[in-house]
């Protein structure tokens, strides 16, 4: 079955109405049935409907249907909510790291100058200005989990709940040769088996892995017993977000300037019960 999505664009006052309807010729116009709808179209199993200070998109997520959405993004006027930017991101993934447009929340690897009468202009691949002011807003979805959230299972459960999809899951080596340290089999079970939950989410499309096989790391055996400091410092040298329910982690990573996502014991002890429950 298609993907289904809805997403909702915000209609501004630079809204080019021309734009859209130039979009939409290739679409079946319908009467309007709603009070406040203005127009409605129809096309490869996708509906938009246009209202006094909205866009509604609903429907089948497929090429075409894609390519709409491209379209839409692109028309000044239509804004994007930090909601809908993210629903808009999960169909058009970005690379780690580009750089956001404010405008039409597109991102872009590359930001080029080029001569404007007696000015020079830097535009990004989407093709709206960019001012070169601080703050340079930066996309970053690469997550780095501690191992107390492996062990757990928890970000299989939130990936499963809607949350991190769309990020590259970073599971270095390194961790696994610390769990290969542990005794007993429980803890490497648990960990094996939220792998193969990963594996199963990143064949879903949910998520991206990277073991990090490619990074030239040298770890010192003698550091297993601060696997902590080891997981920050690699949560630093790949510029990823920081996963845990740790608070000496948390406190020490943010001492360290590392974005981090921290999950206290009240939530941390629930996340299984949650999943659960939503997903039976």
């Amino acid at each position: 079955m298609p993907e289904q999505l809805t997403i909702v664009f915000d209609i501004t006052g630079e809204f080019e109405e021309t734009a859209l309807l130039q979009l939409m010729t290739k679409a079946k116009e319908q009467e309007p049935k709603g009070k406040y709808e203005k127009r409605i179209w129809s096309i490869n199993g996708l509906t938009v409907k246009q209202y006094e200070k909205s866009l509604v998109v609903q429907g089948s997520l497929n090429d075409y249907t894609k390519g709409l959405l491209r379209g839409l993004k692109d028309i000044k006027g239509l804004a994007l909510d930090e909601k809908n930017a993210a629903k808009l991101g999960r169909v058009f993934p970005s690379n780690h790291n580009a750089i956001l447009c404010l405008e039409c929340k597109s991102t872009s690897l590359a930001i080029a100058g080029r001569i404007d009468g007696l000015d020079i202009a830097f535009t990004a691949e989407c093709g709206h200005k960019n001012t070169l002011k601080p703050p340079l807003f930066m996309v970053n979805s690469r997550i780095l989990p501690d191992i107390n959230i492996l062990i757990s299972k928890s970000l299989s459960r939130l990936v499963e709940l809607g949350y991190f999809v769309g990020f590259e899951v970073v599971v270095p080596e390194f961790i696994l040769d610390v769990v290969d340290q542990f005794k007993g089999s429980g803890n490497k079970d648990a960990v094996s088996s939220e792998l193969d939950m990963l594996r199963a989410l990143e064949k879903m499309g949910k998520i991206r892995l990277n073991n990090l096989a490619v990074l030239p790391v040298k770890i010192d055996p003698s550091l297993f017993k601060e696997e902590d400091k080891m997981i920050l410092e690699l949560a630093q040298l790949t510029n990823s977000i920081l996963l845990t329910s740790d608070q000496i982690l948390k406190d020490r990573s943010v001492m360290q300037e590392r974005p981090t996502v921290y999950i206290p014991p009240e939530v941390f002890g629930k996340i299984k019960m949650i999943q659960e429950v939503r997903n039976p």
